[in-house]
């Protein structure tokens, strides 16, 4: 069974309290077909089943079976997050907030290389990212890019909304959390949504000047992300690698250069609710957190029992506050939108009804 992510929304969740969201996953990841598998070619069927973040997936599953690296590892997982990014900010973003759908900027994503960084570049920043990231805010205000329009509209919702500690958040928010074009903002504000989607920004940007430095670019001025490692082996021997949604983890035994256990952790793992405790309430997770901040408290105070459309005309804002956090986390799994007493909706907004599958229609997502 393909796994699915249930978000389901309503005061069976909170009992007597505010509408509460809970989050959890239906099915696994199969990795039976990896079991008593030879290693090398347990390594060669990963890249198959999991071909979302695919350099990601084999870099992690190399180095939990300590076998070598594919060759440009490094560079083709820096080329699969940014894509990863930008389909979110030149797809999702806009969706969310309604505006229409410019199939242009997709166009050649798929086939993202170091030649077609100045095209993905002029889309999302429309000048140097170098230069955008020296000033982020500057080049907010000024910019005629898609991101920048969706961006400028979220500047004004309230700052409260998507205060996750940057410690609970296992997304690739964590890996650009200290850099100083957003040190300013995060003191101002703290991690609202806003924030959080120009940390995405922040990384595009690193992304494009690092993959530019080790091509090579002497135009380019030195990242920071550069040397940064994007994969590695664990003291216990786990293999892990940063994809675009956070940090993956391959944990493998084996025996005799045969591989007898296998288990995937994902960032979208770790966004889950935890098992109800021994009192009886669930252990809330990273992502139904999110999405309730993201809500706001007192929104649906106008919605009555047996309402059939779920939210009212007025809750159209809340719609889209939890449709953008859904996108700030970008769990990779096909999501279900369960209704439940007095549920937020049965589609949140047309943008979360077709968060119905992983980006580009890929039937593997794991990260």
């Amino acid at each position: 069974m393909m796994p699915t992510l249930i978000i389901s929304h309503g005061h069976v969740h909170n009992p007597g309290g505010e509408p509460g969201f809970c989050v959890s996953q239906r099915g696994r990841m199969p990795t039976q077909w990896l079991i008593d598998r030879d290693r090398r070619e347990a390594m060669t069927m990963v890249g198959c089943l999991y071909n979302l973040c695919a350099a990601a997936q084999s870099a992690a599953a190399a180095r939990a079976m300590d076998l070598p690296l594919a060759p440009d590892c490094h560079r083709n997982i820096q080329l699969e997050t940014l894509r990863e990014h930008a389909l979110v900010m030149l797809r999702d973003w806009p969706g969310v907030l309604g505006m229409a759908m410019d199939a242009d900027s997709l166009k050649g994503l798929a086939g993202l290389s170091l030649s077609s960084l100045d095209v993905l570049e002029a889309r999302v920043f429309a000048e140097p990212a170098e230069r955008a990231l020296g000033d982020i805010e500057a080049w907010l205000e000024r910019a005629p890019s898609r991101p920048a329009e969706v961006l400028r509209r979220v500047a004004d919702w309230p700052r409260e909304l998507g205060q996750i500690a940057v410690a609970d958040d296992p997304t690739f928010v964590g890996r650009v959390a200290g850099h100083a074009s957003l040190s300013g903002i995060v003191a101002r504000d703290g991690w609202s949504l806003y924030a959080r989607m120009l940390a995405r920004v922040v990384e595009v940007a690193q992304l494009m000047l690092a993959l530019r430095v080790s091509a090579g670019n002497s135009a380019a001025m030195a990242s920071n992300d550069a040397s940064k490692p994007r994969c590695g082996r664990a003291a216990d021997g786990s293999g892990w690698a940063e994809a675009a949604r956070g940090r993956l983890v391959h944990r493998v035994a084996c025996r005799d250069d045969r591989v007898v256990d296998y288990h995937i952790i994902t960032p979208t793992d770790a966004m889950l609710d935890g098992a109800v405790g021994p009192d009886g309430e669930r252990q809330q997770g990273f992502l139904s957190r999110l999405l309730e901040s993201a809500h706001g408290q007192g929104e649906c105070h106008g919605l009555s029992h047996g309402h059939s459309g779920g939210l009212n005309d007025g809750d159209n804002q809340a719609r889209q506050r939890v449709a953008m956090a859904l996108s700030c986390a970008d769990p990779c799994l096909p999501v279900v939108w369960q209704e439940s007493n007095e549920t937020l909706c049965q589609e949140p907004s047309q943008a979360l009804g077709q968060k119905t599958g992983p980006a580009g229609g890929r039937a593997s997502c794991t990260n």
